[in-house]
């Protein structure tokens, strides 16, 4: 009798942070680093991106909005950040992302990936509507920097409606302005969570400009400039 074999897949709930955790996240500007000072979890189960015909991709780009254009996944505060995973169903429907709005991502090469092709995608076989979430789909949000999201069906039948599930932790923060321990959480000295907001191809995301005038040290020194310097 052949052995049956269960792989675990690490929850995406081991990802979130606690309040007194550092996390370093990688703009098109350098590194900014923080420091979690409380948290609040949220979901949204289900979101409806609705259907999707035979074959195609939805019209429009979704930026996961409300009937008053109140972005869900976009922090309503310059006080806040959230870190989002995300799974979708049905099974088959793949998921193709933008971030910021109007970036497209997971592209590979220079020319960007279509949205009926074979490339760029999270579908429900890689990340379940009910989980486990991939880590391909960990997102980190700030006020003024949200994604989007389209849809291609790549079967020979209509998906009558395709649904999200975003699970969403909540943190206020502090900015870590002291120039010697950014040094050492760059350099791996000390303990940090290091993510690239957007990815690197073509660029991370652009930092907004009200985070960017608040990341200056004590000295007046611009610490997006200054973790460029360093080489990180």
């Amino acid at each position: 009798m052949a052995q049956a074999i269960s792989l675990l897949k690490e929850s995406h709930e081991d990802q979130w942070l606690q309040e007194g955790h550092f996390v370093a996240l990688q703009f098109d500007q350098g590194w900014l680093v923080l420091m979690m000072t409380g948290r609040e979890p949220s979901n949204y189960k289900p979101f409806s991106f609705g259907g999707v015909s035979a074959l195609s991709n939805l019209s429009d780009w979704d930026e996961v909005k409300d009937s008053s254009n109140r972005r869900y996944l976009e922090p309503t505060k310059e006080g806040f950040i959230k870190q989002i995973f995300w799974g979708v169903t049905p099974p088959k429907a793949r998921v193709f992302f933008q971030y910021p709005s109007r970036q497209d991502r997971w592209s590979l090469i220079a020319v960007t990936r279509t949205l009926t092709g074979a490339i760029g995608y999270v579908d429900g076989e890689m990340s379940p509507f009910n989980g486990p979430f991939s880590k391909k789909t960990e997102i980190w949000t700030v006020y003024q920097l949200y994604p989007a999201f389209n849809i291609y069906n790549p079967t020979n039948a209509r998906m009558l409606d395709v649904k999200s599930h975003f699970d969403i932790m909540n943190y206020t923060y502090k900015i870590v302005t002291d120039k010697v321990a950014i040094r050492e959480f760059l350099a791996g000295e000390r303990r940090v969570r290091k993510h690239t907001v957007g990815g690197i191809d073509p660029r991370p995301a652009t930092c907004p400009d009200w985070l960017v005038k608040l990341n200056i040290a004590p000295d007046k020194t611009d610490l997006f400039k200054f973790t460029r310097e360093l080489g990180y």
